[in-house]
């Protein structure tokens, strides 16, 4: 019988995410949020470092949660924050 819970299915769920597929597709976390981060300083014109992508990221699943509770925006914010953790201690 599988013990686990929703919290550790969840997690797993965002690990499988950061590590799949997606990094394949849109490359590492470092050139795929470098990439969003050139573009949104260009756009804002304030520097925007890869980082404050992730954490931009996790703040528009939270005001999607302000409408309503859905479970891939929370696999999502754990995905961006363990991404975040990596961009923020190995930023190249």
């Amino acid at each position: 019988m599988n013990s686990q819970t929703a919290r550790s299915l969840l997690l797993e769920d965002a690990n499988d995410l950061i590590n799949g597929d997606r990094q394949a597709e849109y490359g590492t976390p470092q050139e795929n949020f470098g990439r969003i981060a050139d573009r949104w300083t260009q756009y804002l014109g304030v520097t925007i470092e890869p980082y404050d992508v992730a954490i931009m990221m996790m703040d528009l699943k939270l005001a999607r949660l302000c409408n309503d509770v859905k479970r891939d925006s929370l696999v999502d914010i754990a995905g961006y924050a363990a991404l975040a953790a990596e961009l923020k201690e190995r930023p190249e």
